[in-house]
């Protein structure tokens, strides 16, 4: 019988592209999801943070659709990141691992969608197509508006969106059609790791979340200076 999960416990998650079900077992010693796929991993590797284990779970080795489990450790867990694990600067990382299996109890299949941005909008609010972009040429109206799964991400619009009242995290609702948004996926990375997506129609405002952090100021200019690094070179935002 799996355990009920304890509400005051931290719920730790496991993204991969395996097809596991609840009270499978995600052991050590198989090959790594992700990065050199000589050998095997001394450790599995979780995290208390989703949007890490959906990056790292569109980023694995597979050919299935990435997959984000809820998991408990059966062992001792460590809570540092492995220095053999690739990492992607600025964006989350499985921050902790353990040499015990995790026992799985359960798969994320719900989603919330955000939109980061500094407009000052209520619930009921449209978010339409149409505006300034936030990069790329500035003379122009975007043709789709833009939204996310991960939290990660809605938060670095906020931060680089024009403007300047504070930055602000909604939870919205398409309208209409949407797909994935081509300059975040295998156009750079291979699925979709941020969970991004766009859509032609309007985005419906549902709430507001008000508990984000920002990223560190020197992340921030970091990711500034490498957008306007693509702005000089003519690289411009897939909106067509």
């Amino acid at each position: 019988m799996i355990p009920t999960h304890d509400p005051t416990a931290p719920r730790f998650y496991h993204g991969t592209r395996a097809d596991l079900k609840p009270g499978d077992r995600i052991e050590p010693g198989r090959p790594p999801d992700a990065g050199d796929q000589d050998g095997t991993t001394p450790c599995v590797h979780f995290t208390p943070n989703l949007d890490a284990a959906i990056w790292a779970a569109e980023l694995s080795a597979g050919e299935g659709p990435g997959r984000v489990y809820i998991v408990e450790p059966t062992g001792p867990i460590d809570g540092r990141p492995d220095p053999a694990t690739p990492v992607s600067p600025g964006h989350p990382t499985m921050s902790h691992r353990s040499g015990e299996p995790l026992r799985v109890t359960g798969e994320v299949t719900d989603w919330l969608l955000y939109h980061g941005t500094r407009a000052d909008l209520k619930p009921g609010d449209l978010i339409k197509p149409g505006h300034k972009p936030n990069f790329g040429k500035l003379d122009r109206a975007t043709t789709y508006v833009y939204f996310t799964r991960t939290l990660d991400a809605a938060t670095w619009g906020a931060e680089l969106a024009d403007g300047d009242g504070p930055g602000r995290i909604y939870i919205v609702e398409p309208t209409g059609p949407i797909e994935e948004d081509p300059n975040l996926t295998d156009q750079r990375f291979r699925g979709n790791p941020t969970k991004s997506y766009r859509s032609r129609e309007p985005l419906r405002v549902a709430g507001e979340v008000t508990d984000w952090h920002g990223h560190a100021p020197e992340a921030v200019k970091a990711m500034k200076d490498e957008l306007e690094r693509l702005k000089d070179l003519g690289v411009e935002p897939m909106d067509d």
